[in-house]
């Protein structure tokens, strides 16, 4: 038998058509786990058949790809346009802890997978590349940013890599591995001050 030739949509309909697919994973996804889910509950989900999902993804490990491509960067444009409206350094804290709020919001809408997805990460070599790749490319941008909005940081790369894995860790630890001695507001409050160290910025704030 021979393998379906997976289309690449052109035209708006079949456009619309793959990302209802990829919308349906996502749900599913979200509810019962990637491992939990068949090919047969997403097409019902996204109301069409099997075979037209196999038109357009190989696998369902290609529909959590697409799943990926969909949520991610909304949520990346979300942390990027606050960026710019934090130009004024004295509301700078705040927008931090607005950020590592809606980070962990992001986190909780994904718990009942979380462990799932974050075990994939690190096994499945293409979850990890595209995981990385959306790390990498937000990462960057603000980093360009950063000089336009008035910020003058030293090694913003490897800082930006830093502050990542700290929110990241914060977000795992509070939606996932809670620990009864530890006070997570307050954490959250020593993040907030690492991110302005490391930003050259904590002068401004803590003398």
């Amino acid at each position: 038998m021979s393998k379906i030739k997976i289309r690449e949509p052109r035209q708006a309909r079949s456009i619309e058509k793959k990302r209802k697919i990829a919308q349906a994973g996502i749900k599913l996804f979200r509810e019962k786990g990637f491992h939990h889910t068949n090919t047969n509950e997403i097409a019902k989900e996204a109301g069409v058949s099997t075979g037209i999902v196999y038109h357009y993804f190989q696998d369902k490990k290609a529909i959590l790809l697409a799943a990926i491509d969909e949520i991610i960067p909304k949520f990346d444009v979300k942390i990027l346009e606050e960026l710019h409206l934090s130009k004024d350094k004295k509301i700078l804290q705040g927008f931090l802890s607005d950020i590592i709020d809606k980070v962990v919001q992001f986190h909780k809408t994904f718990k009942s997978c979380h462990e799932e997805f974050e075990a994939m990460r690190h096994s499945d070599p293409d979850v990890g590349k595209h995981m990385n790749q959306f790390k990498d490319n937000l990462l960057c941008k603000i980093a360009d940013t950063l000089p336009a909005l008035g910020f003058d940081i030293s090694n913003p790369h490897e800082k930006l890599d830093m502050i990542y894995d700290m929110i990241d860790h914060y977000c795992h630890s509070v939606v996932v591995h809670k620990r009864d001695k530890v006070n997570y507001d307050d954490m959250k409050i020593l993040i907030v001050k690492n991110i302005l160290i490391l930003s050259d910025l904590d002068a401004q704030f803590f003398e």
